[in-house]
């Protein structure tokens, strides 16, 4: 009778559990859609700051490469490295992939010997960090789920600063790259010094960002947009270089914040389905438990019965 008690209880427990990760899930869909809605609100801004960059790259008549410190490239020596994952688990493997390709990232360029500053967003990269007695210099930890553009703007700047200054060589971002609704993936991508919209393709994974996809496409449809560059293209570009940079990196905190919640989504759903099975398996458990003991009481009545006969 105790055995049965037992997994009643285990049952409520089990059915209490699938609601919470049903409603988890459910909160996680719909915060997966808002996130999607905003990359693709965002998508345009990119475009159109890459094509206004263009023209006026164009109309400037000389080579701003090596004028523009953003696009200085350098011998690089030292690295700063921003790894972006989130404030909370129950999302699978999303934190933890994020992680370890930022670690393997971080063990070849110390193997190259290059120096490698650190930098975490999230407090799953600042406990995983802390915990792997791996060094870093600043966390981040103000982002939810809805990430503001102010707030990536105060990390963008000390990463642009740090460059400026040249106390690094070049800015790495690792995060989770939204491709689309049914794929994410963990990548590593350069920040600074800034690329073209051609340049932008990433080796490792041999396919465009979304923004410099955006980009491409007004070419792809044969459109062209002539600005009027006012008040002379350098002004111009010296104002939108260190905004592209910051839009780089608001794109890369909207990308993760919605590739976390369809991670979340799925760890929940999968952890409904489990619970559902395990309840199932345990009905099965109390229902031949209760026909045992169900038999076991009738042969126990009719030996009464035959004794007293």
């Amino acid at each position: 009778m105790a055995k049965l008690r037992d997994i009643k209880r285990r049952i409520k427990s089990v059915k209490n559990t699938a609601k919470i990760t049903r409603t988890m899930e459910l909160i996680a869909t719909a915060k997966a859609k808002t996130a999607q809605d905003r990359i693709q609100r965002a998508l345009p801004y990119f475009e159109a700051l890459a094509e206004i960059a263009g023209q006026a790259r164009k109309a400037s008549g000389e080579d701003v490469g090596p004028v523009h410190p953003l696009l200085e490239r350098r011998e690089v020596k030292k690295v700063a490295l921003l790894v972006v994952v989130g404030n909370r688990g129950l999302c699978g493997g999303y934190n933890t992939n994020v992680l370890r390709m930022a670690r393997d990232h971080r063990a070849r360029l110390l193997a190259e010997g290059k120096e490698v500053r650190l930098f975490a967003s999230g407090k799953k990269g600042f406990g995983w960090l802390k915990f792997q007695k791996v060094p870093f210099e600043g966390s981040y930890t103000q982002f939810d789920d809805k990430p503001k553009f102010v707030d990536v703007e105060r990390v963008a700047d000390t990463l642009i600063g740090l460059f400026q200054a040249g106390e690094v060589d070049r800015v790495d971002v690792c995060y989770t790259h939204y491709f689309s609704a049914g794929r994410q993936a963990p990548v590593v991508e350069t920040m600074l010094p800034i690329t073209s919209a051609a340049e932008a393709q990433v080796a490792s994974r041999g396919e465009k960002p979304a923004a410099a996809a955006a980009a491409a496409a007004p070419e792809k449809a044969g459109r062209k947009v002539v600005f009027t560059i006012e008040p002379d293209p350098k002004t111009i570009l010296d104002a939108i270089f260190p905004l592209q940079a910051r839009l780089h990196l608001f794109r890369v905190y909207l990308e993760s914040a919605s590739s976390e919640q369809i991670a979340r989504r799925v760890a929940m759903k999968n952890a409904t389905d489990n619970a559902q099975e395990v309840g199932r398996l345990l009905r099965m458990a109390y229902n031949r438990g209760r026909q045992s003991q169900i038999t076991k009481e009738i042969l126990e009545v009719l030996g009464g019965a035959e004794a007293l006969a």
